[in-house]
């Protein structure tokens, strides 16, 4: 079994955290300053991620079975603006080391080549820069559920038009990088949190609680209590005490013996 699932069936939502991302969708990687420590020390501090890539609407093409991480990547403009003519990331100096065929273009945007198709969204939608919207089919990236939240630059959520999707799905696999996608050592470090802790007590006794709160996520129930523990306690004493020893005790008061007789019925019950 691989570690994600190619596309959920459309009526398949998240585990409760998060919008209910499905594969095609746009979202959005949130800002550094909106990073908790956990998404920073995983994607920035790690240096898995260009702190660049971050605050971009991203694609969404594979999730964990689990919908906490998403294999994504990123729509930029790439610096291009009327101030340098729409000029596409593969004539910019900055991007001189990557190739031309390697980027896809989404409809409204120039191509870097004939022979490639716009990429387009479904329902007719658009980025709100459609003629500087890219894709740099080497940048694939895995990130976790909270680092990603709604594009708000469009209304309603934007999608992948399915054909368009398998297109550049098709186009990504061909890149020696894609088969490690899931097995960077990065990636599999982000993973490694996720899997349930199976060792038990080593050295020091788990209380009740405890036990229950890491398996369940709930309080307590009599199941998680030792058979000792749901015991109640007597007291042990070389002679069995009677209640007739008890009167005889010098000094023992009526009073007393009612103590006895409340805290024996408490433990009881």
């Amino acid at each position: 079994m691989t570690a994600y699932e190619k596309r959920a069936h459309p009526h398949q939502r998240q585990y409760g955290w998060g919008p209910d991302w499905q594969d095609g969708d746009i979202a959005f990687l949130k800002g550094l300053e909106e990073f908790n420590k956990a998404e920073y020390d995983a994607l920035i501090g790690s240096r898995y991620l260009h702190p660049k890539a971050t605050q971009h609407p991203v694609i969404i093409l594979e999730h964990t079975k689990d919908y906490r991480h998403f294999l994504v990547t990123t729509v930029s403009a790439y610096s291009s603006s009327w101030e340098n003519r729409f000029r596409p990331p593969w004539e910019q100096d900055a991007h001189r080391n990557k190739r031309p065929e390697d980027f896809r273009a989404f409809y409204g945007s120039e191509k870097p080549c004939k022979a490639q198709r716009h990429l387009q969204l479904a329902n007719g939608g658009c980025f709100p820069k459609p003629q500087t919207s890219w894709v740099y089919t080497r940048g694939l990236h895995v990130v976790p559920s909270s680092a990603l939240k709604a594009f708000d630059k469009a209304n309603p959520r934007l999608q992948m038009e399915q054909t368009s999707l398998k297109d550049l799905l098709d186009h990504i696999k061909k890149h020696p990088g894609y088969a490690s996608r899931w097995t960077h050592d990065k990636v599999l470090q982000m993973l490694e949190p996720r899997k349930p802790k199976t060792r038990r007590g080593s050295g020091s006794k788990e209380s009740p609680n405890s036990a229950a709160s890491s398996d369940r996520g709930s309080v307590a129930t009599s199941s998680s209590v030792s058979d000792s523990d749901s015991e109640p306690s007597t007291p042990k004493s070389p002679t069995k005490m009677t209640w007739a020893g008890i009167a005889r005790a010098a000094g023992c008061a009526p009073v007393s013996i009612a103590v006895a007789t409340t805290n024996k019925s408490q433990s009881v019950r």
